[in-house]
C-alpha cells in the first residue's frame, strides 16, 4: 500500500469523515480547500482508509497545516522529495488517488525512499462524454490550486530554519492538468503581478491538453518557467486522445501532441521532449507512468540529471526543431 496525501476542491460524499469525493464542487465553494490522505494499492485503485483532516471554521486547526507539517516531518526522516500531481479529464477523485500511487511506486530514485506524492483533484466527472464540462471545471479549479500555492508559501515563509528538510519539490501536470495549470499561473499573477517565487525544482507538462503556443502568451503558460529551476515538455504526434480533442472540439493543435508551435523560441530553461518514436498503442495519453523507457526519463528529469548526460538512456537532439528525441 502507498500513503497519498491529497488536497481537493471536490465535494465529499459525507461529513465529518468521507470514504469518496465526487464530480462537483465542494458546496463551501469552488475555491474551498480539503486535505487529507489515504492508503492507496497502486495496482487495483483499492482505497483502504481515507482521512480527511479536521478544520475550525475559526481558522484555528487548519488541515493545510496538518499536511505541510505531516510533510515537513516525512522529509526529514526519509530524504524523500515531494511531488504534487495534476491528474487531467475523465479521472475521478479514486482514480486520482490510484495514478499518483503509481507514480509513488514507479518514480524511484537512486534507490531512495519512495517520493512524497501530493495530488490535487479537481472535480473532474470521470466520463470520457464530459470533455467539456470537465474543461470548464478545470479552468475554475485554477484559483483553487493557486490558493494552496499560496499556503504552500505562507508555510515555507514562517518555516523554522532548523526544520529545513533540504529536500526539492517537483509538480508533474498531465492532460487537462495542465490547461488548471494555466489558469492557476493566471490566478497568481493577479493576486500579485511581480515575479512569481521559484517554488519547484522540476516541473513536468505531461502529454498536455493546452494550447501549442501556450509556452508563448503572458495570458496563458508563458510565465510558467519562473515557479521552478526547469520546465519538460513530455509530448507524442500518436496520442489519439489529444488529435481528437483537435478534431472534435474545436481546439488548436495542442501542446502535448507535437511540442510547442515555435520550439526555437522557448526559454533556455525549457525541455522539450518528442516520446513519438517510443510511445504507442494503449499507453499513448499515460505514457509518464505507462511506459518505461519515458519512466525513466522522468526519473533522471526529477534527478536534475542534465538532458546532454543521460547514459543508459537512447536521446538524440534535433537542433532544427529545438528536442530530445526519446529512441
Amino acid at each position: 500500500m502507498s500513503t497519498i496525501y491529497f488536497g481537493t476542491n471536490r465535494d465529499p460524499n459525507r461529513l465529518p469523515s468521507p470514504d469518496d469525493f465526487g464530480d462537483a464542487f465542494s458546496r463551501d465553494g469552488l475555491a474551498n480547500l480539503r486535505f487529507g490522505q489515504a492508503e492507496v494499492d497502486p495496482d487495483n485503485g483499492g482505497v483502504s482508509t481515507l482521512e480527511l483532516y479536521p478544520e475550525q471554521p475559526d481558522g484555528t486547526l487548519l488541515g493545510s497545516t496538518k499536511l505541510f507539517e505531516t510533510l515537513q516531518q516525512r522529509m526529514l526522516d526519509n530524504h524523500g522529495d515531494l511531488l504534487i500531481f495534476i491528474h487531467g479529464f475523465n479521472t475521478t477523485f479514486k482514480e486520482a488517488l490510484q495514478t499518483a500511487a503509481i507514480l509513488q511506486q514507479k518514480y524511484r530514485i537512486d534507490g531512495e525512499e519512495p517520493l512524497n506524492v501530493v495530488t490535487f483533484s479537481w472535480p473532474s466527472d470521470g466520463k470520457p462524454s464530459s470533455y467539456r464540462n470537465d474543461r470548464h471545471d478545470a479552468k475554475s479549479s485554477g484559483l483553487a490550486f493557486a490558493r494552496g500555492i499560496q499556503k504552500v508559501l505562507e508555510f515555507l515563509t514562517h518555516l523554522d530554519a532548523n526544520r529545513n528538510c533540504k529536500r526539492d519539490m517537483h509538480l508533474i501536470a498531465h492532460s487537462m492538468g495542465n490547461y488548471l495549470l494555466r489558469h492557476a499561473v493566471q490566478e497568481m499573477l493577479e493576486q500579485n503581478p511581480g515575479p512569481l517565487p521559484r517554488l519547484f525544482e522540476q516541473i513536468i507538462l505531461a502529454a498536455a491538453d493546452e494550447d501549442d503556443d501556450a509556452l508563448e502568451k503572458d495570458h496563458k503558460l508563458k510565465r510558467l518557467p519562473e515557479l521552478s529551476r526547469r520546465v519538460s515538455v513530455y509530448f507524442n504526434r500518436g496520442d489519439r486522445a489529444l488529435n481528437i480533442s483537435d478534431w472534435t472540439k474545436g481546439n488548436p493543435d495542442r501542446l502535448g501532441s507535437d511540442g510547442p508551435r515555435r520550439p526555437t523560441e522557448v526559454p533556455m530553461k525549457v525541455s522539450l521532449v518528442d516520446c513519438g518514436d517510443v510511445v504507442g498503442g494503449a499507453v499513448e495519453h499515460n505514457y509518464f507512468y505507462a511506459h518505461q523507457k519515458v519512466v525513466s526519463d522522468i526519473i533522471e528529469t526529477l534527478k536534475g540529471t542534465p538532458d546532454d548526460d543521460r547514459p543508459g538512456l537512447r536521446r538524440d537532439f534535433d537542433s532544427r526543431r529545438n528536442r530530445w528525441r526519446l529512441k
